[in-house]
Protein backbone atom coordinates (compact mmCIF):
# COMPACT_ATOMS: atom_id res chain seq x y z
CA UNK A 1 0.00 0.00 0.00
CA UNK A 2 1.10 3.34 -1.00
CA UNK A 3 0.60 6.50 1.38
CA UNK A 4 0.87 10.20 1.35
CA UNK A 5 1.77 10.94 4.69
CA UNK A 6 0.74 14.74 5.18
CA UNK A 7 2.44 16.01 8.23
CA UNK A 8 2.24 19.57 10.60
CA UNK A 9 5.85 18.52 12.92
CA UNK A 10 4.44 21.46 15.42
CA UNK A 11 0.96 20.12 16.26
CA UNK A 12 0.13 19.97 19.92
CA UNK A 13 3.03 19.02 21.59
CA UNK A 14 3.01 15.17 20.79
CA UNK A 15 6.25 13.69 19.61
CA UNK A 16 5.76 12.17 16.31
CA UNK A 17 8.63 13.13 14.42
CA UNK A 18 8.88 12.70 10.74
CA UNK A 19 11.12 9.12 10.93
CA UNK A 20 9.13 7.77 13.92
CA UNK A 21 5.52 8.29 11.66
CA UNK A 22 7.45 6.81 8.66
CA UNK A 23 8.35 3.93 10.41
CA UNK A 24 5.47 3.63 12.24
CA UNK A 25 3.54 3.33 8.85
CA UNK A 26 5.93 0.81 7.29
CA UNK A 27 5.63 -1.44 10.35
CA UNK A 28 2.23 -2.07 9.07
CA UNK A 29 2.83 -2.82 5.18
CA UNK A 30 2.70 1.09 3.85
CA UNK A 31 5.33 2.44 2.20
CA UNK A 32 4.82 6.74 2.62
CA UNK A 33 5.54 9.63 0.86
CA UNK A 34 6.68 11.94 3.61
CA UNK A 35 5.25 15.75 3.17
CA UNK A 36 5.39 18.61 5.57
CA UNK A 37 2.24 20.45 5.32
CA UNK A 38 3.63 23.80 5.65
CA UNK A 39 6.13 23.27 3.11
CA UNK A 40 6.05 23.79 -0.73
CA UNK A 41 5.49 20.71 -1.79
CA UNK A 42 2.15 20.84 -0.19
CA UNK A 43 -0.74 20.40 -1.47
CA UNK A 44 1.17 19.27 -5.03
CA UNK A 45 2.23 16.18 -3.65
CA UNK A 46 -1.59 14.85 -2.45
CA UNK A 47 -2.05 14.61 -6.62
CA UNK A 48 0.54 12.31 -6.57
CA UNK A 49 -1.11 8.63 -6.98
CA UNK A 50 -1.56 6.87 -3.56
CA UNK A 51 -4.34 4.10 -2.11
CA UNK A 52 -4.49 6.43 0.95
CA UNK A 53 -3.62 10.01 2.42
CA UNK A 54 -2.84 10.17 5.97
CA UNK A 55 -3.19 13.20 8.03
CA UNK A 56 -0.84 13.60 10.75
CA UNK A 57 -1.58 16.89 13.03
CA UNK A 58 -4.16 19.08 14.71
CA UNK A 59 -7.35 20.17 13.45
CA UNK A 60 -5.78 23.24 11.80
CA UNK A 61 -3.45 20.59 9.38
CA UNK A 62 -6.25 18.08 9.14
CA UNK A 63 -8.23 20.50 8.03
CA UNK A 64 -5.89 21.85 5.68
CA UNK A 65 -5.20 18.09 3.94
CA UNK A 66 -9.36 17.54 3.49
CA UNK A 67 -9.73 20.78 1.92
CA UNK A 68 -7.14 20.71 -0.76
CA UNK A 69 -7.65 16.50 -2.30
CA UNK A 70 -8.18 16.69 -5.33
CA UNK A 71 -9.55 12.98 -5.25
CA UNK A 72 -11.80 12.46 -2.90
CA UNK A 73 -12.52 8.53 -3.52
CA UNK A 74 -8.67 7.69 -1.87
CA UNK A 75 -9.32 7.03 1.49
CA UNK A 76 -7.71 9.43 4.38
CA UNK A 77 -7.03 8.23 7.65
CA UNK A 78 -6.21 10.51 10.44
CA UNK A 79 -3.38 10.67 13.31
CA UNK A 80 -4.34 12.85 15.78
CA UNK A 81 -1.41 14.76 17.31
CA UNK A 82 -2.77 17.92 17.90
CA UNK A 83 -4.48 19.68 21.29
CA UNK A 84 -8.54 19.37 20.76
CA UNK A 85 -8.39 16.61 17.94
CA UNK A 86 -12.29 17.65 17.07
CA UNK A 87 -12.09 16.30 13.80
CA UNK A 88 -10.28 12.75 14.20
CA UNK A 89 -12.66 12.59 17.58
CA UNK A 90 -16.09 13.38 16.09
CA UNK A 91 -15.24 10.21 14.17
CA UNK A 92 -14.06 8.30 17.38
CA UNK A 93 -10.65 8.41 16.40
CA UNK A 94 -9.39 8.90 20.16
CA UNK A 95 -6.46 5.93 20.38
CA UNK A 96 -2.85 6.16 20.50
CA UNK A 97 -1.49 6.25 17.18
CA UNK A 98 0.11 2.90 16.49
CA UNK A 99 -3.44 1.40 17.60
CA UNK A 100 -4.92 3.56 15.00
CA UNK A 101 -2.97 2.33 11.86
CA UNK A 102 -3.15 -1.13 12.61
CA UNK A 103 -6.98 -0.67 12.71
CA UNK A 104 -6.67 0.84 9.30
CA UNK A 105 -8.86 -0.67 6.41
CA UNK A 106 -9.76 0.76 2.92
CA UNK A 107 -12.87 -0.29 3.23
CA UNK A 108 -14.18 0.46 6.54
CA UNK A 109 -14.78 4.54 6.42
CA UNK A 110 -17.46 6.62 7.50
CA UNK A 111 -18.07 9.91 4.80
CA UNK A 112 -16.58 13.49 5.76
CA UNK A 113 -18.63 16.26 4.13
CA UNK A 114 -17.14 19.82 3.72
CA UNK A 115 -19.19 23.23 4.54
CA UNK A 116 -18.88 25.73 1.95
CA UNK A 117 -20.03 29.33 3.20
CA UNK A 118 -20.37 32.58 1.29
CA UNK A 119 -20.27 36.02 2.07
CA UNK A 120 -18.35 39.56 1.41
CA UNK A 121 -15.21 37.47 1.55
CA UNK A 122 -16.25 35.54 -1.27
CA UNK A 123 -16.39 31.65 -0.80
CA UNK A 124 -14.59 29.12 1.08
CA UNK A 125 -14.55 25.49 2.81
CA UNK A 126 -15.43 24.73 6.64
CA UNK A 127 -14.80 21.36 7.97
CA UNK A 128 -15.55 22.01 11.58
CA UNK A 129 -17.91 25.37 11.94
CA UNK A 130 -18.67 29.13 10.93
CA UNK A 131 -19.17 30.73 14.35
CA UNK A 132 -20.80 34.21 15.48
CA UNK A 133 -20.09 35.28 18.93
CA UNK A 134 -18.01 33.97 21.79
CA UNK A 135 -16.36 31.05 20.31
CA UNK A 136 -14.57 33.51 17.48
CA UNK A 137 -13.91 35.88 20.59
CA UNK A 138 -12.31 32.96 22.40
CA UNK A 139 -10.20 32.18 19.39
CA UNK A 140 -8.71 35.77 19.01
CA UNK A 141 -8.29 35.93 22.78
CA UNK A 142 -5.62 32.62 22.00
CA UNK A 143 -5.71 31.64 25.65
CA UNK A 144 -4.36 27.56 26.24
CA UNK A 145 -1.00 26.77 27.38
CA UNK A 146 0.91 23.96 28.72
CA UNK A 147 0.02 19.88 27.89
CA UNK A 148 -3.29 19.42 25.18
CA UNK A 149 -5.64 18.43 28.30
CA UNK A 150 -4.26 21.21 29.85
CA UNK A 151 -4.75 23.75 26.91
CA UNK A 152 -8.70 21.91 26.35
CA UNK A 153 -9.11 22.96 30.04
CA UNK A 154 -7.95 26.36 29.45
CA UNK A 155 -9.52 26.95 26.93
CA UNK A 156 -12.92 25.94 28.58
CA UNK A 157 -12.03 28.07 31.10
CA UNK A 158 -11.52 31.12 29.20
CA UNK A 159 -14.62 30.51 27.06
CA UNK A 160 -16.97 30.40 30.58
CA UNK A 161 -15.32 33.62 30.92
CA UNK A 162 -16.72 34.76 27.58
CA UNK A 163 -20.17 33.21 28.32
CA UNK A 164 -20.63 35.30 31.17
CA UNK A 165 -19.58 38.92 29.94
CA UNK A 166 -20.79 38.22 26.59
CA UNK A 167 -23.61 40.52 25.14
CA UNK A 168 -26.69 39.39 22.77
CA UNK A 169 -25.54 39.76 19.44
CA UNK A 170 -28.04 41.55 16.55
CA UNK A 171 -28.40 38.63 14.31
CA UNK A 172 -30.93 37.20 11.88
CA UNK A 173 -30.80 33.34 11.27
CA UNK A 174 -32.80 31.42 9.24
CA UNK A 175 -32.79 27.17 8.21
CA UNK A 176 -33.87 26.32 5.11
CA UNK A 177 -36.03 28.91 4.52
CA UNK A 178 -37.77 29.20 8.33
CA UNK A 179 -36.72 32.27 10.28
CA UNK A 180 -35.41 31.49 14.00
CA UNK A 181 -35.97 33.50 16.50
CA UNK A 182 -32.99 35.03 17.36
CA UNK A 183 -33.45 37.65 20.60
CA UNK A 184 -31.14 37.70 22.87
CA UNK A 185 -28.33 34.93 21.55
CA UNK A 186 -24.75 34.84 22.64
CA UNK A 187 -23.87 32.85 20.01
CA UNK A 188 -24.37 30.73 16.65
CA UNK A 189 -22.47 27.76 15.47
CA UNK A 190 -23.22 26.21 12.46
CA UNK A 191 -21.64 22.78 12.73
CA UNK A 192 -20.27 20.52 9.86
CA UNK A 193 -18.71 17.72 12.60
CA UNK A 194 -20.24 17.02 16.10
CA UNK A 195 -17.19 18.24 18.28
CA UNK A 196 -15.60 22.16 17.84
CA UNK A 197 -13.88 24.86 19.72
CA UNK A 198 -12.03 23.23 23.40
CA UNK A 199 -12.88 20.14 22.72
CA UNK A 200 -16.92 20.47 23.07
CA UNK A 201 -19.60 17.84 21.93
CA UNK A 202 -21.75 20.94 20.25
CA UNK A 203 -23.97 17.76 18.55
CA UNK A 204 -24.91 14.40 20.10
CA UNK A 205 -23.74 11.08 18.27
CA UNK A 206 -25.37 10.61 15.07
CA UNK A 207 -27.55 13.73 15.64
CA UNK A 208 -26.61 15.31 12.81
CA UNK A 209 -27.80 13.84 9.16
CA UNK A 210 -26.03 12.71 6.26
CA UNK A 211 -26.12 16.13 3.98
CA UNK A 212 -27.23 18.51 6.80
CA UNK A 213 -25.50 21.15 8.76
CA UNK A 214 -26.26 21.18 12.63
CA UNK A 215 -26.73 24.50 14.32
CA UNK A 216 -25.83 25.40 17.94
CA UNK A 217 -28.25 28.42 19.44
CA UNK A 218 -26.94 29.75 22.44
CA UNK A 219 -29.31 32.63 24.33
CA UNK A 220 -28.95 34.95 27.21
CA UNK A 221 -30.97 32.64 29.51
CA UNK A 222 -29.36 29.56 28.95
CA UNK A 223 -26.32 31.83 30.20
CA UNK A 224 -26.14 30.00 33.88
CA UNK A 225 -26.68 26.42 32.53
CA UNK A 226 -24.06 26.83 29.79
CA UNK A 227 -21.52 27.86 31.96
CA UNK A 228 -22.33 24.86 34.47
CA UNK A 229 -22.00 22.43 31.32
CA UNK A 230 -18.64 23.78 30.21
CA UNK A 231 -16.94 22.44 33.47
CA UNK A 232 -18.17 18.97 32.22
CA UNK A 233 -18.94 18.74 29.14
CA UNK A 234 -19.74 14.99 28.79
CA UNK A 235 -21.72 14.73 31.33
CA UNK A 236 -25.01 15.55 29.75
CA UNK A 237 -27.00 17.14 27.25
CA UNK A 238 -25.72 20.34 26.05
CA UNK A 239 -28.24 23.23 27.63
CA UNK A 240 -29.13 25.00 24.51
CA UNK A 241 -31.14 24.62 21.09
CA UNK A 242 -29.95 22.64 18.13
CA UNK A 243 -31.29 22.49 14.54
CA UNK A 244 -30.16 20.79 11.51
CA UNK A 245 -30.70 22.15 7.44
CA UNK A 246 -29.65 22.44 4.32
CA UNK A 247 -29.04 25.80 3.64
CA UNK A 248 -28.60 28.08 6.58
CA UNK A 249 -28.35 32.01 6.69
CA UNK A 250 -27.09 34.35 8.91
CA UNK A 251 -27.37 38.18 9.02
CA UNK A 252 -25.91 40.08 11.52
CA UNK A 253 -24.09 43.62 12.66
CA UNK A 254 -20.57 43.85 14.65
CA UNK A 255 -20.03 40.68 15.96
CA UNK A 256 -16.75 38.19 14.89
CA UNK A 257 -17.30 35.64 12.69
CA UNK A 258 -14.91 32.75 12.62
CA UNK A 259 -14.52 29.85 9.66
CA UNK A 260 -13.22 26.74 11.45
CA UNK A 261 -9.90 28.65 13.89
CA UNK A 262 -9.49 31.55 11.73
CA UNK A 263 -11.25 34.76 13.02
CA UNK A 264 -12.09 37.00 9.83
CA UNK A 265 -10.99 40.66 9.61
CA UNK A 266 -14.38 42.34 8.55
CA UNK A 267 -15.07 46.14 7.90
CA UNK A 268 -17.99 47.03 10.80
CA UNK A 269 -21.07 46.82 8.30
CA UNK A 270 -23.80 44.44 7.85
CA UNK A 271 -22.68 41.16 7.02
CA UNK A 272 -24.50 37.86 5.61
CA UNK A 273 -23.61 34.32 5.05
CA UNK A 274 -25.06 31.26 3.77
CA UNK A 275 -24.02 28.09 4.49
CA UNK A 276 -24.14 24.67 2.27
CA UNK A 277 -22.79 21.06 2.12
CA UNK A 278 -20.64 20.70 -1.07
CA UNK A 279 -22.31 17.46 -2.03
CA UNK A 280 -19.01 15.47 -2.18
CA UNK A 281 -18.16 13.45 0.76
CA UNK A 282 -14.51 12.09 1.52
CA UNK A 283 -14.39 8.90 2.91
CA UNK A 284 -12.59 8.53 6.94
CA UNK A 285 -10.87 5.73 7.96
CA UNK A 286 -12.54 4.25 11.01
CA UNK A 287 -11.65 1.50 13.95
CA UNK A 288 -14.17 -1.43 14.21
Amino acid sequence: MRAILCHNPKSGDANHSQSELVALLKSAGIESVYCNIKSDDFPKRLREPADLIVAAGGDGAVADVVKSMPDRDVPLAILPLGTANNIARSFKLTDATSELVKSWDLGRWKPLNIGIVSGSWGERPFVEAVGLGVLPELIQSKKGNGEPTAKVGAGRDALREHVAEADAIDVALSIDGTPIETDDVLAIEVLNIAYTGPRLPLLEDREKPRGMLGVAVIRRKERVAMMSWLNAPHSGRAPFSRFMGRRIELAWRYAPVRIDDNVMELPPLPQTAVATIDGRSLKVLVPL
